[in-house]
């Protein structure tokens, strides 16, 4: 009889202890972040993503990191895999530059709905509803901006009619006919009645791939004597490839080369005059936002539905200097 009350002791304190482990698990507090840029490599993704891996840290987050190469086949296909992924982990948060507006839409919404707060960066979904909010810049008036620049140096010079050049990395991207579109009308708003005389190439896509952007520029400059600028819309490929094309055709100093985001690669060609300008985003400015976003939604605090990062123009006389700087800032942002 004493066995029997002995035994009932035991797995009564058992139960209790193992009910007592369970509601400490239950109540635990998710502390998980997806991050989801684009790619993870070159002057505009590499601060942002050092910037969101330091405010998760600091904000006691944990950040889970998940990107692709370029050149990644079904790169659309491999991102919505990821996220699917963190819907499936129940993540605390969601941050994702989605690729495709239409083919990240439902699956974002598929997150929100299942209680995640979802924020989008570097470029937005179709329908902003589905998610929580977006971060950086709007690259139509970043555009906008480059094209006025881009116009106004050109009429600076006494140039009012030629060929223009676009090379981009991929040119269905959300980010890409955003800044397209935003060129065009800057430059037309700018150059007035002399915008008529102005003829648009073909752009270029090059996958990131410096040769297959220098190889098809190149052509481009063969085939059209009167060109007079390019715009490279972001990434090391079109930068690197649109100054090698420049240099090898002799059109130092006679085919104006517009820019997006600082890179150290742009000091390369100041001196030969292979870069004329560029616009640059606070990529850094754009990843701590992120994490600070939804660590606000997480904590029940209110958000608002867009946080705008603004561009910059710098000279290509400028940019080593403004370089400096920015390293300057980065350093001391990431040791605070």
């Amino acid at each position: 009889m004493k066995l029997k009350k002995s035994l009932a002791v035991i797995l009564s304190v058992m139960l209790m202890g193992s009910s007592i482990v369970g509601c400490s698990s239950a109540g635990e507090e998710n502390k998980t972040l997806y991050f989801i840029p684009i790619v993870d490599t070159g002057a505009y993704w590499s601060p942002m993503k050092k910037a969101a891996q330091d405010r998760a840290k600091e904000l006691g987050y944990d950040l889970v990191f998940k990107t692709s190469p370029p050149t990644q086949p079904q790169k659309n296909e491999k991102h919505l895999g990821f996220l699917e992924e963190a819907i499936a982990e129940d993540a605390a948060g969601i941050a994702i530059a989605p690729i495709d507006p239409d083919m990240f839409d439902r699956k974002i919404k598929e997150a929100t709905d299942a209680g995640i707060p979802v924020v989008t960066f570097d470029a937005d979904v179709k329908t902003p509803e589905n998610r929580l909010s977006y971060v950086g810049t709007d690259n139509k008036l970043a555009g906008i901006e480059l094209g006025k620049q881009g116009a106004t140096y050109l009429k600076e010079k006494g140039i009012t009619s030629g060929k223009i050049s676009l090379v981009a990395v991929n040119l269905t991207q959300t980010t890409m006919i955003s800044r397209q579109e935003g060129i065009k009308e800057g430059f037309e708003e700018v150059m007035g009645a002399d915008a008529k005389n102005f003829t648009w190439l073909e752009p270029i896509q090059d996958d990131d791939q410096s040769a297959e952007s220098k190889r098809q520029l190149e052509g481009q400059i063969t085939a059209n004597d009167d060109m007079v600028a390019t715009f490279s819309l972001g990434s090391e490929g079109p930068d690197t490839g649109v100054m090698e094309a420049i240099k090898s055709q002799g059109k130092e100093g006679k085919i104006y080369h517009f820019g997006f985001d600082y890179t150290p690669t742009w000091e390369n060609g100041i001196e030969q005059n292979l870069i004329t300008g560029i616009v640059d985003q606070d990529s850094y400015a754009i990843g701590r936002q992120v994490i600070d976003t939804l660590v606000e939604a997480i904590e029940g605090k209110e958000v608002k539905d867009n946080y705008p990062i603004d561009v910059k123009w710098i000279l290509a006389d400028e940019i080593v200097e403004y370089g400096k700087k920015k390293e300057a800032q980065f350093t001391t942002e990431t040791t605070e």
